[in-house]
Formats: C-alpha cells, structure tokens, sequence
C-alpha cells in the first residue's frame, strides 16, 4: 500500500510516550569525520546495497552463523540467493547483508532511491566503543550504531546478529526515505517494527 509509511508513522505517534530504550543509532549533530585504520587492517566486501568493511581479526566463518537469514528459504525470490553453493565466505556475507536490506525495505514499505550504505564490523568492543568517541568525543558501550551523515552502520563481532543488522538498517533506510526524518523516537520506533516483523 503506498500510504504504508505515513499511516505507520501516524500509528506508532501514539507510543512515543512508550519509548524509552536506549536507542541503537547515534545523533549526528556533533559527529566529527570518523577516522579510519590503515587499509591493511579491513576486509572490504562489496554488495548490491553495502560496502562491508571487515576488521583483520573478525571470524568470518563465524559472523556467518550469527547473521541468521534462514526467513529466506520461504520467500521465492530470496530462497534462490539463500541456497547459493560453492561461493566464498565474503560472498556468503554480501549476500545475507542484501537479504537483510531487502527484508527490511519490505517490512517498512520504503524504498529509497540509489539506497548504498556502509557496515564497519570491528573486531571488539572495545574498538567499536573507540570509534564512537572518536565520531563523538564521548564514551559510549552500543552494541551498535548508524551516523547518517556518514551512512555508516558501525558494530563489532561479538554483537553481530540479523537483529541488531536489521535494526540499523531500519535506521538508515528510514532516515534516506525521508527528506526530512521524524523525531529520534519514531524513528526508533520504526526501527524496532523491523526487529519485530523480520520473520513475518
């Protein structure tokens, strides 16, 4: 339905009240140029939707199992993608990531045009938590977040889930929809409609 989006937003206005979690995605306003390690220290992989920069370190093997995207093998379109054989672990990442995006665009009935973002998977928390205060200039623990203003979604391997993935996504599909976003709290709130209906 094309009024999905405004007729979402309109439902989730009545539970602002309820929304006091934490959110999973970072304002930018005070965002400083994220810095970035030397080249030799990431894994670039590119997808249809994303480039996934990779920390030397992370257990590629291992962020595999932990983005679990078996809600494809029910979708005819997405089962094919989901099946693939004989590709490489990098492959194996890009696909998930593009299955995630795409789920995640369906789920909020938003598409925004030329939609590319990028992932930072760091090897530890701690890096993770140094590259917020390096953006911000303040301590921060998430397990992940999205800066807007660099369409980066920043997380670490030891909190890599489809989850927390499509939570982020959620951020910046929501945020490259609208011209102008909604409030921080509908914008989470939408966020966490994604969380909810990922399996649907």
């Amino acid at each position: 339905m094309r009024n999905r989006p405004l007729s979402l937003l309109l439902y989730l206005t009545f539970f602002m009240i309820l929304a006091g979690a934490t959110p999973l995605f970072a304002e930018e306003a005070g965002a400083k140029p994220n810095g970035e390690a030397a080249e030799k220290d990431w894994t670039v992989i590119t997808s249809s939707y994303a480039t996934i920069c990779v920390q030397s370190g992370v257990d590629l093997t291992n962020a595999i199992k932990k983005i679990d995207v078996d809600f494809a093998k029910y979708d005819l379109v997405e089962k094919e993608i989901f099946l693939e054989r004989g590709i490489s672990e990098e492959e194996k990442v890009a696909n998930k990531i593009d299955i995630l995006i795409r789920k995640t665009r369906r789920v909020l009935d938003m598409y925004p045009a030329a939609f590319k973002i990028n992932i930072k998977i760091y090897n530890t928390q701690e890096g993770l938590n140094g590259n917020y205060k390096e953006i911000f200039e303040e301590d921060a623990n998430y397990k992940a977040f999205y800066v807007h203003k660099f369409k980066t979604i920043y997380t670490s391997a030891n909190n890599l889930s489809e989850s927390v993935l499509a939570h982020e996504i959620g951020h910046s599909v929501i945020d490259s929809y609208f011209t102008v976003p909604p409030p921080p709290k509908i914008r989470e709130l939408l966020a966490c409609y994604v969380d909810l209906h990922l399996r649907d």
